[in-house]
């Protein structure tokens, strides 16, 4: 009997391996249950491709789903709920609007060298008046709560659960590889490229988290790199279908090969988008010199 509690009681309680696994599987499975609740029982069929309502609504029940379930397996370790990546008060604002101010930030410089190398031309405004505000306004609060979906569930309790079992870098790499295989397994016309580009992406959020102690950047990073790419420039994304979103709010058209513009995967599957990476990894590196929290290993 003392094995088998052993395989699955460590110091920290259940191990973070089990918890890991609970995690996913009731999280992707509670998920997978409420969308087929709404279309058996509800009856709502989602249109194909990206809209800011169903695309909100969908990823809103996800991050429900995904915080009930770590509100679930909490009891079974040593971790209070906020050590998942969102602790309430404190540094939530400024660090969610400096981690917006990143986001935005890099996909600007993305968006310069594609354009400096001819590969986007901006035509001005693709809607204008009471049109103009509602996208940009139903678009801000649906990227939000996609950030913070996506990160609790790739970089908040997964992360902290086998950050005990592996060590934060093992744990990183691994939540990073899945969450680049869930782009490329999921979506069509997925390169190799956007792979790296997305696995890389999550790793330099799982490292803000690791600096941080909080997911709050991670977040605003995520929303504002999401909106800025989609919704301001208007890049394609193979979501939808590999074109770009019908209510943009700029008039943008890429032209030239695949590696420069990213095709129809978008801007974050362009070549230069190593490039910005690495810059983001290396201005993290600088400016996290100052922080101390960090999140409990």
């Amino acid at each position: 009997m003392n094995g088998i509690r052993r395989l699955f009681v460590g110091a920290r309680g259940l191990r973070g391996g089990w918890r890991f696994l609970f995690f996913v599987l009731l999280a992707i499975g509670g998920g997978g249950l409420l969308q087929l609740v709404l279309v058996t029982v509800v009856g709502y069929r989602p249109p194909p491709g990206f809209g800011a309502f169903d695309l909100g609504l969908a990823d809103g029940l996800g991050l429900a789903v995904a915080l009930l379930v770590a509100a679930i397996l909490n009891p079974f370790d040593e971790h209070p709920f906020g050590a998942y990546g969102l602790p309430p008060g404190g540094r939530l604002v400024p660090r969610f609007v400096e981690g917006a101010a990143w986001g935005g930030a890099a996909v600007g410089l993305l968006m310069t060298l594609i354009w400096a190398a001819g590969g986007v031309s901006f035509g001005g405004l693709a809607l204008h008046g009471p049109a103009l505000a509602q996208a940009a306004i139903a678009w801000a609060v649906t990227m939000i709560v996609l950030g913070l979906y996506e990160e609790f569930l790739f970089r908040g309790y997964a992360l902290v659960a086998l950050w005990d079992g592996l060590g934060f870098w093992p744990a990183a790499i691994v939540l990073s590889a899945l969450f680049g295989a869930l782009h490329y397994f999921t979506k069509p016309m997925e390169t190799w490229v956007d792979f790296a580009t997305v696995a890389l992406i999550g790793l330099f959020l799982a490292y803000t988290f690791f600096r941080t102690g909080s997911l709050w950047f991670a977040v605003g990073f995520h929303a504002a790199f999401d909106y800025a790419a989609l919704v301001v420039f208007g890049g394609p994304n193979s979501g939808n279908q590999g074109k770009p979103l019908d209510d943009r709010l700029l008039a943008t058209t890429f032209h030239g090969p695949a590696w420069l513009t990213g095709g129809p995967l978008g801007p974050e599957a362009s070549f230069f988008a190593f490039l910005v990476v690495a810059g983001l990894f290396a201005a993290f590196v600088w400016r996290s010199r100052r922080f101390t929290e960090r999140p409990p290993a």
